[in-house]
């Protein structure tokens, strides 16, 4: 045998190929509106002929849940990791890492997400703005109700009296307007505007939009 072959024979004999092969590494999760959570799974093949125990699985934030559904894989079975989203209040696209250590890879394995979480209802503008001692004229936040979703507005609060809010319906369940007008803008004064909604299912939500004098 060639003597310059030797060694990179005995350097492969020494790297040990990882046992657990992923189908993916990577994945795109679209959360259904109005749900708090959003889940998903990355699966793996142990082709080893040992077993592989899973000792360890991290998550990038306290918003996501991992875990495996079994820790330990026989040589030739299939299993999966969970991981499971609390998405509540978010809207937006968030990247997500599942760091998975198992005796088998010298090396964690990284599983990446990229969460994507519809928005229920956009402002526009989210915030109001007037000029110390202007005239105080009304300005209007609009609310477009996100396609498919069906959401009834109202009551409206401000989280102090120095604002007047009226609430217009343009079309019941997908558009409305917020009219708000500062009492007086003699003075430096700054509110948040809390839109309450229900949902067909019955499900309560707070939307808030803001209103500064300065």
């Amino acid at each position: 045998m060639n003597r310059l072959l030797l060694p990179l024979i005995f350097l492969l004999a020494a790297v040990r190929l990882p046992a657990l092969e992923w189908t993916t590494t990577h994945q795109t999760v679209q959360a259904a509106p109005l749900r708090s959570t959003a889940e998903t799974q990355f699966e793996f093949t142990n082709r080893a002929d040992r077993p592989v125990t899973i000792t360890r699985v991290d998550t990038s934030c306290d918003c996501l849940d991992a875990e495996p559904d079994s820790k330990v894989i026989a040589p030739g079975a299939t299993g999966h990791i969970r991981a499971r989203f609390t998405v509540a209040g978010l809207n937006g696209t968030y990247h997500r890492t599942i760091t998975v250590t198992s005796d088998d890879a010298q090396t964690p394995v990284a599983l990446t997400v990229d969460l994507q979480v519809p928005e229920v209802a956009s402002l526009t503008p989210r915030s109001l703005e007037w000029a110390l001692n202007r005239p105080a004229e009304a300005k209007t936040v609009e609310i477009q109700i996100a396609a498919g979703l069906d959401l009834t507005l109202g009551p409206v609060k401000a989280t102090s009296d120095d604002f007047v809010l009226q609430l217009e319906t343009i079309e019941a369940g997908r558009l409305y307007r917020l009219h708000a007008t500062p009492r007086d803008t003699s003075q430096a004064v700054s509110a948040a505007f809390r839109i309450h909604a229900t949902a067909g299912t019955g499900q309560s939500l707070i939307f808030s939009a803001y209103g500064n004098v300065r």
